[in-house]
């Protein structure tokens, strides 16, 4: 069985298990110790070999980055007479992923690797306060590397369009859905009006709110002679009941 060796942000770390774990590591000790320098396989050949790897999954993407990060140049493992497989321990999910490096019988690395595609996301054209409701001129769409996005971003314009800052957002600051929400056109306890089309005929009346409700919502209302009624928000304070 392999040595595995786990590579991480922070630290390296061997471990391997053969009958004995205690007298395998003294084994895989001696056979370093015994290594001269030019039997050490180079870091770079390693960070490659996973680099490599990882591209080939995004072929079919254009302008792909891909590192393979926490390979310290310092790390020394016995140069292997084969030539390096490669297979990924976990599929590539928002831009990471690990590719498993091994040497056949020998050794083998967890590699973590970074992808960094070209994405499109939406950011603000000017600063916009806390409450404002959004506009097509407040946004645009800009191409930016996915590694520098947060992990969830609005991608269209029209997905934010209509919607309610939850704070303060400066120049250029990419847009992310937790930033949003729907604006309230009705407000629990205030005061609505009903409309009802029967054919070419409108109904109107007046009611109060039993919730708060954004555009396009469904909302309950109590009219002015103690009934419950539903409908939905078609504009400010207008509550469209029945089809």
């Amino acid at each position: 069985m392999p040595v595995t060796v786990l590579l991480t942000p922070r630290f390296v770390r061997s471990q391997a298990v053969l009958g004995s774990g205690l007298s395998y590591l003294l084994l895989a000790a001696m056979q370093v110790t015994a290594a001269t320098p030019s039997q050490w396989q180079s870091p770079e050949t390693i960070r490659q070999a996973a680099e490599q790897f990882a591209a080939a999954q995004f072929a079919a993407q254009s302008q792909v980055l891909v590192e393979a990060v926490s390979i310290d140049d310092r790390l020394k493992l016995p140069r292997c007479a084969k030539p390096l497989q490669t297979t990924s321990q976990r599929s590539f999910d928002h831009g990471s992923g690990t590719v498993v490096v091994s040497c056949p019988s020998a050794w083998r690395l967890f590699v973590p690797v970074r992808i960094s595609v070209q994405a499109e996301a939406v950011v603000l054209r000017h600063a916009v306060q806390r409450g404002a409701v959004l506009a097509a001129a407040d946004l645009e769409v800009t191409v930016r590397r996915s590694s520098s996005l947060p992990r969830d971003y609005v991608a269209r314009v029209e997905d934010a369009v209509g919607l309610k800052l939850r704070r303060s957002i400066g120049p250029g600051s990419v847009l992310v859905p937790a930033a949003l929400e729907q604006p309230r056109f009705v407000t629990r306890g205030g005061l609505v009006s009903l409309v009802t089309r029967r054919g070419g005929i409108a109904v109107k009346s007046q009611g109060i709110a039993l919730q708060n409700a954004g555009l396009s919502q469904r909302v309950r209302v109590q009219t002015q002679s103690g009934r419950i009624v539903e409908g939905t928000v078609e504009s400010d304070h207008l509550v469209r009941v029945g089809p």
